[in-house]
């Protein structure tokens, strides 16, 4: 199975991003979002531009005992229990990932005007909890971005 992600050149260099569905049953969201593919990610996670593009409301969320830190400081971070990401592949098909996804947050009434609009433009991230189950391809100067499976 091969699903194919692209290069998304607003970042310089350019970034290797891949298309999903994400769905929740428990909060009526069924929405595309492209998410950047992290090798330095250990988990998959939503933040502020996607989070307020899904209309997630943190108070219906379970919230996590420990904050992450990455750029933009320290976060809080929420967990979405029953989110699913569905890829389509290269055959047509649909192939979908069960996790519990983390929605991670900044307060941007602490953060310097300049550091709010870094954060603002910070994509989603595909961690390594999901690049695990696949064999990831990058080839940037041939435009390769590829998860491949045997299944």
């Amino acid at each position: 199975m091969k699903i194919y992600g692209f290069l998304n050149r607003e970042y310089e260099p350019p970034a290797p991003f891949i298309k999903i569905l994400f769905t929740s049953e428990n909060l009526n969201i069924r929405k595309f979002l492209n998410l950047c593919i992290d090798t330095g990610a250990s988990s998959t996670i939503i933040l502020d531009k996607d989070a307020r593009y899904l209309g997630l409301n943190l108070k219906y969320l379970k919230k996590a005992e420990k904050r992450i830190g990455g750029v933009g400081g320290l976060i809080d971070v929420y967990f979405i229990k029953d989110a699913k990401i569905i890829f389509r592949t290269e055959e047509g098909t649909h192939h979908e990932e069960k996790l519990n996804l983390l929605v991670g947050v900044h307060e941007m009434e602490k953060l310097t005007e300049e550091e709010r609009a870094l954060v603002t433009r910070l994509p989603s991230l595909l961690g390594r909890d999901i690049i695990g189950k696949f064999k990831f391809i990058f080839e940037e100067k041939e435009q390769i971005v590829l998860l491949e499976s045997e299944n």
